[in-house]
């Protein structure tokens, strides 16, 4: 199990860096990076299915963290980006 709160922190961190690496050309294609990370750790949690096995319930169990790591960054910069429009409008004002 601790091996998977690693992983999982280190998607969630490297998600984060890169959709604001990419916002900074961008502003709108920050969120782009954990929606395509999450659409393809289903797709590979569906071939997990078909590999079987050992073998696929592991390759499973690493995309569905990488799939909850994806939601969990794509929440984390929501809430960063609004937060950050509350304060630059409470200082405009």
């Amino acid at each position: 199990m601790g091996d998977l709160q690693i992983v999982s922190t280190i998607i969630i961190a490297g998600l984060i860096a890169l959709s604001y690496a990419l916002s900074r050309k961008k502003p709108t294609i920050k969120y782009i990076a954990p929606l395509i990370v999450g659409v393809v750790s289903v797709g590979i949690v569906i071939l997990s299915f078909l590999i079987g096995g050992w073998i696929g319930m592991r390759v499973g169990t690493i995309s569905f963290t990488a799939f909850i790591s994806s939601l969990i960054s794509l929440l984390i910069i929501s809430i960063a980006e609004s937060v950050k429009r509350k304060f630059s409008k409470n200082i405009h004002h």
